[in-house]
């Protein structure tokens, strides 16, 4: 578990107090969740604290939070208190108030002009320093009718440029703030990975990193032809189009002077009508864009028939991965039938310091992927993992883990799952601190007395003399 030092600041950046678990003096936190967002890589801060600490006179709305984690800055604005007699909660948003709260009114570019062009104009105050940047290659026309905020203007210009934005804090030695870095990417796609790292080649499996894996699939929307009208009534009737699968199978056709696109096989595995002939088994959808051309007409019909003339399918994957806002992984769940391979992107996390079992990561963009080993070599890999398998291990407490003024005692109970499945009584648990044996049982009960200054208590699961998990605390 990850203790984590944060300091106040004033409005003005200035440090009024830190907030620290570890330091008998300061004030403490709980319930916290850092949840972090694909989004401009947006991030909130909640936690509560006691009411009663003489530093809790600085959790004000207004002020600042500025932590470092895992060799990465944090910057929030306090932007909500909620405060009764004895706890105080606090809600913070990444960035600043320029950012989210000053707004952008309409604006109609002159000419084309290039992605910093724009971000120049506006962001004439200089809130944020453009670092990566690959739209280089782009100059486009466009105009802002709506009045919006800075940061929502932002969004909309990457929309505009087929981009991702990631905002980056950069915080001085004495926490205040000194940059604010924004990162554009090309958007996520087959050929780009946007923000993030392609780590496909970490697979997160179940029963080990993840708790489970739910398909739906749904044709509740499905359609197998589509019949598409753009800007002054304009079709696809003068064209005559033909599109072939992998195999060389027809899968898409639009007949000259017929104004529809089939899908062919989609229609083979979904007939709309049995007592009909074949040509005449396909649901239709009456479809409209702004299209001002037939072949970009055809093309963004097309485009919209090929999602909804298959099963619309959704993921769930149960579990927590330490991974980025952006990642994109591989996940393999084995016990379903076939197993199920997936390739996905982490879109959300929600961490807590203080409390493990709030984590839990958020994935989009699935993609299902056709195993390539053979059943035999996968069924021994699948031997071998059950065999060396590793619980998930955690330790819950019943009066904390920090002492004030060296009184008071605290049970720390061991904690150990398998896929959901609660394994505590199946296996020995060994407890030591600071490395050494300190007893056994599912619970150790710590003592103040027992503990100068701090102290490390672990615990081992074992299955005979193999250690399947362990977890320790401070």
């Amino acid at each position: 578990m990850d203790n984590i030092r944060i300091a106040v600041l004033s409005a003005y950046d200035n440090v009024c107090a830190f907030i620290d678990n570890e330091a008998p003096e300061a004030m403490h936190y709980y319930d916290d969740e850092l949840h972090m967002y694909l989004e401009g890589a947006a991030s909130t801060y909640t936690f509560k604290t006691s009411a009663d600490h003489p530093d809790a006179l600085n959790l004000i709305e207004g002020n600042k939070l500025a932590f470092r984690y895992r060799q990465k800055d944090y910057y929030f604005n306090i932007m909500r208190v909620v405060q009764d007699e004895y706890e105080i909660e606090i809600e913070a948003y990444s960035l600043v108030f320029e950012l989210l709260n000053e707004e952008k009114g309409p604006y109609n570019a002159e000419k084309a002009m290039t992605f910093a062009e724009y971000l120049k104009a506006f962001n004439y105050e200089q809130t944020v320093t453009l670092g990566i940047n690959e739209v280089t290659d782009k100059s486009i026309k466009n105009e802002w009718k709506d009045t919006e905020t800075i940061l929502a203007r932002f969004y909309s210009l990457a929309d505009v440029f087929n981009a991702e934005l990631e905002f980056i804090p950069k915080l001085n030695t004495d926490y205040s703030l000194n940059r604010i870095i924004v990162n554009a990417y090309r958007k996520h796609s087959d050929t780009d990975q946007g923000m993030g790292t392609d780590r496909t080649d970490m697979v997160l499996r179940y029963g080990r990193n993840v708790k489970g894996v739910t398909k739906t699939s749904d044709i509740t929307e499905l359609y197998t032809a589509i019949r598409a009208t753009g800007k002054d009534g304009l079709t696809v009737m003068g064209l005559d189009k033909t599109e072939l699968d992998a195999k060389g199978n027809i899968e898409f056709i639009s007949p000259k002077n017929n104004g529809n696109i089939y899908a062919v096989q989609a229609r083979d595995r979904f007939p709309s009508n049995l007592m009909m002939n074949e040509n005449e088994r396909y649901i239709a959808k009456i479809w409209e864009c702004d299209a001002e051309n037939a072949n970009t007409l055809y093309e963004e019909a097309l485009k919209e028939l090929k999602t909804y003339c298959v099963p619309q399918v959704e993921y769930e994957v149960d579990g927590y991965f330490d991974t980025d806002i952006g990642d994109t992984i591989t996940i393999a769940d084995d016990e379903y039938n076939p197993p199920l391979y997936l390739q996905a992107r982490v879109t959300e996390q929600l961490q807590s310091f203080t409390d493990l079992s709030r984590n839990k990561t958020t994935f989009s963009n699935f993609k299902e992927l056709k195993s390539q080993i053979d059943p035999k070599l996968l069924k021994k890999m699948n031997t071998l993992i059950t065999a060396n398998k590793v619980y998930s291990c955690s330790i819950i407490t019943d009066n904390g883990i920090t002492f004030k003024n060296g009184q008071g005692e605290t049970t720390l109970t061991a904690s150990v799952m398998d896929s959901g499945a609660d394994r505590t009584a199946d296996v020995k648990i060994k407890w030591y601190k600071d490395n050494t044996a300190a007893g056994s049982g599912s619970s150790l009960l710590v003592k103040a007395a027992e503990v100068s200054g701090k102290a490390v208590y672990r615990f081992e699961a074992l299955e005979g003399t193999k250690i399947r998990g362990t977890y320790e605390v401070t």
